[in-house]
């Protein structure tokens, strides 16, 4: 008997019903039997890494700087809570089975979530490797067709092993050394700290940007038989600043004096340019889309993906980094395609001999780029995510059978001691995939012209700053953290490793773990979004330029991405990230956070009845009322009394008039009434004080000018 380990129990259930030989249920209860196999899953990670103070007593609570930095070679991993019984239960199968077909997800945190659990329960016997990207009855029969010895795959699975021990390992001394020294609880993580400095950097170049002035030429000319045509002044590349324009108006001042008048020679020349369609998405390629389309979360797009492979079996693996497709699948998308369009109910113009450059299996890694399965679907059971979502998929798709944008070009130059005045217009011939319009402007053919020079303007404009982040362009840059390494040595070593590779050069934590991190940072309150944009807090700021300039740095963090990459080509030891991120944190362990204080300051409300103190709002998890800052003093307000909540202006009311405005209760038995809260003798608590009749209102819900006085 072959035991089959999946990732999740709906995997599991699709293996089962295409290789058992029996009908599975959507519910059914695993382990399920059949044909040699026996098929199971696990539950994500059962394995969890051991608390440090299980591991020692001293690296527990309280904590103390005295014990770090805490790291040891061989972290012992425990189950994690609730899923003792699931790995007993594997255990036991594994005793009956004759060998194990690991069926992880396919990428390097599914390798391991298999791999630590065979480690973990001694199992010494034969593993066979299977990579279901297609959760389709007849995909997982070739999938199950072309198993691989599992010792071939391990390496991608201790990549993720090196990538999670570091990260734990980080986790515990950084916040530790930090929540110590700032007198906060904080957390400090290897991908959410260099993630809230791009944020940051992003946020204060917005503000610190300085707009200058720069000046585009433009020259009036007319050639005869054509017309008037208006050139752009191109300068030769030495007048440019840094922000590659023109600074200084001194060139085209000469330009508007010199040139007028004038005749001048004109080349000019033809080419075709041919545009191709996109590659099919990858999971950050998609997020990236969907946000500027529909204005969509990360968050949303991921989990959004995630039904629609598990729930739906509309779509390919949707945690890809890859955006290439293998071979097979330009055999296979006829059908895959014809079911896809007439789900959604469209009809597309493809011609299936066109072969994009999507499809070569060189550039494939674990897994391939997110398409659509040949699925039959009832796409009104689908949410209006889950249809937006799974039309842009099918669509992109069906791009690569579509011929590419094709348009001649007219370019007409002529030469002039600073540079050149250029006219550029293009027609296309062949809308191709993307089906846009024809020329604009007058074309010119190709040939040798005399143009005389009417008039030159000059254009003043101001340069712009950096737009701010949304969750797409932020996961972008997480996935390209290479531009922005200082070490050129390093830069150059990431590009090259991702040459070829679309979307990916050095990133920061994984395509999975992403939209993952920038809730993390939200919740932490380290950054907000509004509208869309993504911005740092206060506290994000003033956190992030605390953290020691080692571990904010993105030189540091492609540092730890080459080693996990050494890591998985077997080039490098699993605790090689844990050791540079030990040297690093021991850099700064003594000399990091000097005099912080990131306390939260409480709102001052008014003068305390009892010692004169200042009362103060506290609005926490643990405490929700208003106290007095004094240490012996022991006045305390309850923000909740009799029903209703006593907000800051009517707190502000009782301090200084001994009652609050009329407020609005209601009693037990659910009724509504009106009254004011004033204090009661001994100034520590409240009473209610009736109100014996209603006051007229205006339309506008105004209290009468004749009553203000009597009611207020």
């Amino acid at each position: 008997m072959k035991l089959v380990i999946a990732e999740k129990p709906m995997l599991a259930r699709d293996i089962a019903r295409a290789i058992c030989g029996k009908e599975v249920s959507e519910t059914a209860r695993l382990p399920i039997s059949g044909n040699g196999y026996i098929v199971t899953a696990c539950a994500g990670h059962l394995l969890k890494f051991s608390a440090p103070d299980d591991v020692r007593e001293d690296w527990g609570q309280p904590w103390t700087t005295e014990v770090l930095p805490i790291y040891l070679d061989q972290w012992p991993k425990v189950p994690d809570s609730g899923k003792e019984n699931l790995i007993n239960e594997i255990k036991y199968l594994l005793d009956q089975a004759d060998s194990v077909i690991h069926a992880g997800d396919p990428d390097d945190e599914g390798q391991l979530i298999v791999d630590e659990l065979l480690e973990y329960l001694n199992y010494k016997g034969l593993v066979e490797r299977v990579f279901v990207n297609d959760n389709i009855e007849k995909n997982i029969v070739k999938a199950f067709q072309s198993l691989v010895p599992n010792e071939t795959c391990i390496g991608a699975g201790k990549a993720a092993q090196a990538r999670s021990l570091a990260d734990f390992v980080f986790g515990i001394n950084e916040s530790r050394l930090a929540t110590l020294k700032c007198h906060r609880k904080v957390s400090v993580g290897r991908v959410q700290t260099p993630t809230l400095g791009l944020i940051v950097n992003r946020d204060r170049a917005i503000e610190n940007h300085v707009k200058n002035k720069y000046y585009e030429t433009e020259a009036h000319i007319f050639i005869e038989e054509i017309g008037n045509v208006i050139f752009k002044f191109k300068p030769s590349s030495q007048l440019l600043g840094e922000d590659k324009v023109l600074l200084s108006d001194e060139i085209p001042k000469v330009l508007r004096t010199d040139l007028p008048g004038r005749q001048l020679g004109i080349t000019t020349i033809e080419k075709e340019e041919k545009v191709a369609p996109p590659l099919p998405f990858n999971l950050t390629k998609l997020i990236s889309y969907m946000s500027k389309k529909y204005k969509y979360t990360a968050a949303q797009v991921q989990n959004t993906t995630q039904a629609l492979r598990d729930k739906y079996k509309a779509i390919t693996y949707n945690r890809t980094d890859c955006q290439y497709l293998k071979e097979e699948h330009f055999t296979e998308a006829p059908q895959v395609l014809h079911q896809a369009l007439l789900n959604l109910g469209r009809s597309l113009d493809l011609d299936f001999s066109i072969k994009s450059k999507a499809f070569n299996d060189k550039n494939v890694t674990a897994h391939h780029g997110i398409i659509p399965q040949e699925m039959k679907l009832d796409i009104s059971q689908m949410s209006q995510m889950e249809l937006n979502v799974y039309r842009e998929i099918v669509l992109r798709y069906a791009m690569q059978f579509m011929k590419p944008e094709t348009s001649i070009v007219s370019i007409s130059t002529i030469v002039i001691d600073q540079g050149i005045l250029e006219y550029k217009v293009s027609r296309i011939t062949d809308p191709g995939w993307r089906n846009g319009n024809s020329e604009k402007g007058i074309w010119i053919p190709e040939g040798a012209y005399k143009g005389a020079v009417i008039s030159v303007a000059i254009i003043t404009k101001e340069t712009a700053p950096p737009k701010p982040y949304t969750e797409g362009t932020l996961i972008s840059d997480m996935a390209s953290i290479a531009k922005y390494v200082e070490d050129k040595e390093i830069k150059a070593i990431l590009k090259k490793k991702d040459d070829g590779k679309k979307g990916e050069n050095g990133g920061i934590g994984t395509t999975a773990t992403r939209s993952t991190i920038i809730e993390i940072l939200k919740k932490r309150g380290f950054i907000e979004e509004k509208k869309g944009v993504i911005h740092a807090t206060s506290l994000g700021k003033e956190f992030f330029d605390l953290l020691p300039d080692e571990i904010k740095k993105a030189d540091t963090t492609a540092k730890w991405w080459l080693l996990q990459q050494q890591v998985a080509n077997g080039e490098a030891d699993v605790t090689a990230i844990q050791e540079n991120v030990i040297d690093v944190f021991c850099i700064h362990q003594d000399s990091a956070y000097a005099e912080a204080d990131l306390r939260q300051k409480a709102t001052v409300i008014g003068k305390c009845p009892l010692c004169g103190g200042a009362i103060v709002d506290i609005d926490n998890s643990k405490l929700q009322a208003y106290k007095c800052e004094e240490k012996s003093c022991d006045f305390i307000l309850w923000k909740k009394q009799f029903g209703s909540k006593l907000n800051a202006a009517d707190m502000g009311s009782l301090l200084l008039e001994g009652r609050t405005g009329i407020m609005n209760f209601k009693s037990k038995s659910g009724k509504a009434y009106r009254a004011r809260l004033k204090f009661k003798t001994d100034k520590k608590s409240l009473e209610l004080d009736f109100v014996n009749s209603k006051p007229h209102r205006k339309s506008n819900g105004e209290l009468s000018s004749t009553l203000k006085k009597q009611w207020l």
